[in-house]
């Protein structure tokens, strides 16, 4: 149970467990029959699930196939990233890379440590910056530490609390991460792109609606009704770590199941303190320390956030991403591409003890 206020306290009674709770994690089991012709070509049958996100409702496939993905040739990618021009190193950095005007960051850039925060010059929205972890051109993810990670995120923390005070408007907050090619970075310079907006992206107001639906329908706070129907089945549930807690989402977004994070008591960005970082940063270390052994060399990250809202928690999302056969394909097709459909080849269930036992062995 978590540690709350005392509005939490009486939402939960441990002898029972809410219809509204029951109802969340939907999805209906089915198979397609076919001749398998590597058995026999004999009547079989291919299991499947359509799963239901249980906060928006997107519906989304889950299929139970033995994939094992290949270790990816990182060295010949750094190789030739080395021999592309590279705007974040050093040598380049202040020459090639734009500051703010004076009246949003009057120092122009944003500096904690090793990191440099600066505008982004594909603006994803009014206000963007990307944050460069570091002087070095390449960080392999076994390196990505805590202590590594956390100045990059403080800057872009601390940019978007900038942005919340200079534009009351600018409601809806991000700090998003691609980290390698194929998770679709351009750069391999390891960088954050916070962003900060007047217009929610559509996950965002998803997630919004669908407490806000949640709420009208079962008078319910959907957050604290999500963090103790997790933690009461422990089908998906993997650790807390301070103010997070980590889960494995029930309706992964890609190829491999991902992972979620809910900064359980953080309701909005002026909550999100910076030592909420720690928490998290630890916990996201674990998550990639698991990919590692997964093989699995490329990841995205989104961290949403909001200006104000007592039905809102703040989370993340840490998402895998391959190239899953050596003919180079991508891990995304038709399905997420067009119709905003995913599919996720084995289940986040059948991963989560791995998962959970990185975590529990996180000083190994």
């Amino acid at each position: 149970m978590f540690q709350g206020s005392e509005q939490k306290r009486k939402l939960f009674h441990e002898d029972t467990e809410p219809m509204a709770q029951k109802e969340m994690f939907k999805k209906i089991s089915s198979s397609a029959r076919i001749l398998n012709p590597f058995k026999g070509h004999t009547s079989d049958a291919l299991p499947f699930e359509i799963r239901f996100d249980p906060l928006t409702g997107e519906t989304g496939r889950v299929f139970h196939l033995p994939f094992k993905a290949e270790k990816p040739h990182i060295e010949e990618t750094v190789k030739r990233s080395r021999e592309i021009f590279c705007p974040f190193c050093p040598e380049t950095l202040e020459k090639s890379t734009p500051a703010f005007p004076e009246d949003i960051i009057p120092e122009g850039r944003i500096k904690v440590g090793g990191a440099t925060l600066f505008p982004n010059m594909v603006p994803f929205d009014q206000y963007a910056a990307v944050s460069v972890f570091s002087d070095e051109h390449f960080i392999a993810m076994e390196h990505l530490t805590p202590l590594m990670m956390r100045d990059a995120f403080l800057a872009s923390l601390r940019f978007l609390k900038r942005i919340q005070e200079f534009d009351p408007k600018a409601g809806f907050f991000g700090i998003n991460w691609n980290y390698m090619p194929p998770a679709g970075s351009s750069i391999v310079h390891p960088h954050l792109q916070p962003s900060a907006s007047r217009v929610p992206t559509n996950q965002l107001r998803l997630q919004l609606d669908g407490a806000a639906r949640y709420a009208e329908k079962h008078r319910r706070d959907y957050w604290a009704d999500f963090l103790e129907a997790e933690k009461r089945s422990g089908e998906r549930y993997i650790a807390e770590i301070g103010s997070t807690f980590w889960v494995m989402s029930f309706l992964p977004f890609g190829f491999l199941p991902d992972v979620s994070c809910v900064f359980a008591e953080r309701h909005t960005l002026t909550d999100l303190t910076e030592d909420d970082l720690s928490p998290f940063l630890e916990g996201l270390a674990m998550v990639l320390r698991y990919f590692l052994e997964e093989n699995v060399y490329s990841f995205n990250m989104a961290l949403f956030a909001i200006r104000e809202s007592k039905s809102f928690r703040v989370n993340a999302r840490i998402c895998p991403r391959l190239l899953p056969r050596p003919i180079g394909n991508s891990d995304v097709a038709c399905p997420q591409m067009l119709h905003k459909e995913s599919f996720t080849v084995y289940s986040p269930e059948s991963v989560c003890a791995k998962v959970r036992e990185v975590f529990e062995n996180k000083n190994d």
